[in-house]
């Protein structure tokens, strides 16, 4: 149980240092009151679709929402790649949205992943790779 309440105030951290409501931090994240409260209470294991949309929304690294380490913790490497997977996931959801198409959260992890292997493997600039990413999305 520690580690859901650590995670739970990791997660009320994050809401207060947006200065945000309750609803509209929730609204951000695609969850109900309810499940918010649910999370901060330590009653419920938060979904890997929940750390995803903090990853997107906010910036927050899973890592620190899983292990608690603070940000003088995280390696240069894991900053690269949280910052990669946050420009990845938005170009991902630019590319959708100019195509008008509909998109599940699975849809966009799988893209995400197989974009970051891609950059990574061929050893891209994310930048770069937008061509690469938009091409993905249309498939």
């Amino acid at each position: 149980m520690a580690v859901l309440d650590d995670m739970a105030e990791r997660l009320e951290q994050v809401r207060k240092r947006e200065k945000l409501s309750q609803e509209a931090f929730s609204k951000r994240l695609g969850i109900s009151r309810g499940a918010y409260q649910h999370y901060v209470k330590g009653g419920r294991e938060i979904p890997s679709s929940v750390l995803s949309a903090l990853l997107q929304e906010f910036e927050v690294d899973p890592y620190w929402m899983l292990r608690g380490d603070d940000a003088g913790a995280s390696t240069e490497k894991e900053r690269l790649l949280v910052a990669n997977a946050v420009k990845i996931t938005r170009m991902l959801q630019r590319a959708y949205k100019e195509r008008n198409i509909d998109w599940s959260d699975e849809k966009l992890e799988t893209a995400v992943l197989f974009a970051q292997f891609y950059l990574f493997d061929k050893r891209s600039v994310v930048e770069e790779g937008e061509a690469i990413i938009a091409n993905f999305a249309a498939t």
